[in-house]
């Protein structure tokens, strides 16, 4: 895939690093990549995170360690009025290099290469945020190597991607099409989607698109779109009472069988199941 490249994020005349908060109605989609880290913690909202080759879902209390040039982004959720609150830290990767007693961080910095996530983390994590935010100079740097050894000793952490995961040659910060396409898939997948629409709408031809996108997404066109659709089937199972029928329909799906094979073959498990199971 084809992110743009954001430069300079954290290049701060009395900083070394960037730590802020955003409070806004949505997250729209911005898929880019830095040549920093960024932790990134989410106090309120929920939506799709995609983050390399991974598409899943995002919430209240999950917080993120994205490694250097990983590609990302959030997509918040639009269904209802509902701002969007997140705790965001962007730093070089040297900076503790100096330190010999920050050496212990390399091991998760090298982790973030493929994305980490700690999950439900609430209380005392959202208060670290906000002092890393609101203070400044060497207070705000001894907040934030505090942080950062509290995330290298906790267990309550997950990779997002395999280990194996190569990540991406570093690329221009021309927006490329790889951009509309993901942004029309986004914005349409509650519908049908004809190749020769999302062909069209990315100048190709259709066998053209189709050699394309596989090889610069990594999944076929048909794959994506199925997991951007089973990412929100599994929202409004967990978020509302909708029938299973109705999900279907209202996220891109022909008929419920065809929703029920796919979860199965995909979550291995049933939609009821599902809902039963995790919504509890």
């Amino acid at each position: 895939m084809k992110p743009a490249l954001e430069t300079g994020i954290s290049n701060l005349a009395d900083a070394s690093f960037k730590a802020f908060r955003l409070h806004q109605p949505v997250f729209q989609s911005r898929w880019h990549y830095h040549p920093e880290l960024e932790l990134v913690y989410f106090s309120q909202g929920k939506g799709m995170r995609f983050i390399g080759d991974d598409i899943s879902l995002y919430k209240e209390g999950d917080l993120f360690l994205i490694g250097e040039g990983l590609p990302h982004t959030f997509v918040s959720y639009e269904e209802k009025p509902n701002w969007v609150e997140a705790y965001c830290i962007q730093f070089p990767k040297h900076i503790f290099d100096s330190f010999v007693e920050c050496k212990a961080l390399e091991s998760l910095f090298h982790e973030a290469k493929t994305g980490i996530i700690f999950q439900n983390q609430r209380g005392e994590m959202l208060e670290k945020f906000k002092a890393i935010v609101a203070k400044k100079g060497v207070t705000s740097l001894i907040l934030l190597m505090e942080l950062l050894e509290t995330l290298t000793n906790t267990s309550d952490k997950n990779p997002i991607l395999p280990q194996q995961y190569q990540g991406y040659l570093p690329l221009s910060n021309i927006q490329t099409r790889i951009q509309t396409a993901i942004d029309f898939i986004n914005a349409n997948y509650h519908r049908c989607i004809s190749l020769q629409e999302m062909a069209e709408e990315c100048h190709f031809s259709p066998n053209a698109f189709c050699r394309w996108f596989k090889q610069n997404r990594g999944l076929t066109f048909v794959d994506y779109l199925n997991k951007v659709r089973l990412t929100h089937v599994c929202q409004l199972l967990l978020a509302t009472d909708l029938p299973i029928g109705q999900i279907a329909t209202q996220t891109g799906f022909e008929n419920i069988s065809t929703l029920n094979r796919l979860f199965q073959q995909k979550l291995k498990t049933s939609p009821s199941r599902y809902r039963v199971k995790v919504g509890d």
